[in-house]
């Protein structure tokens, strides 16, 4: 009596129980030591921790001053839409920002690039603010602290 099941040989076995030993060594050794750039074989740090209930939240963002209004600082969306890079973006490149505040321009050209019919961005900075929290509630303080600043030559 024929079962139509084809068995695997011992190479097959074999290779297909060292892969799975390895991701889990992987996963294992991940979870206890990896950091983010370990994906896929870590936890993400913002999925796998949480915040104090007392201290601060911080959020990362950009203002700008335009030719219209030269000394006002306004907040802009920190979006593909806007400047070709979502938030998390740069992010991951505020050390680098900080090292070398010419690279805001890069935004500043990308924005209007992209929305041609806006007013042009004069100077742009990153700020971060520090929202405070006591017993995870929002107290209404709002700390906010300039990471780097650039202005139009």
């Amino acid at each position: 009596m024929e079962t139509g099941v084809e068995r695997l040989g011992r190479a097959a076995k074999t290779w297909r129980a060292a892969v799975v030993l390895a991701l889990t060594i992987l996963f294992c050794a991940g979870s206890l030591v990896g950091d983010d750039h370990w994906w896929p074989f870590s936890p993400w740090r913002m999925f796998s921790t949480s915040q104090a209930a007392t201290g601060s939240v911080w959020s990362t963002g950009i203002e700008v001053q335009t030719a219209d209004a030269p000394g006002e600082w306004v907040r802009a969306p920190l979006t593909p839409e806007n400047v070709g890079l979502n938030r998390a973006e740069v992010e991951g490149r505020i050390p680098q920002i900080e090292a070398d505040p010419s690279r805001l321009g890069t935004l500043a050209r990308s924005h209007a690039r992209l929305r041609p019919t806006a007013a042009e961005w004069t100077a742009l900075r990153v700020v971060r603010r520090l929202i405070v929290v006591v017993d995870r509630k929002p107290t209404g303080e709002v700390r906010t602290e300039v990471l780097a600043q650039w202005r139009a030559p």
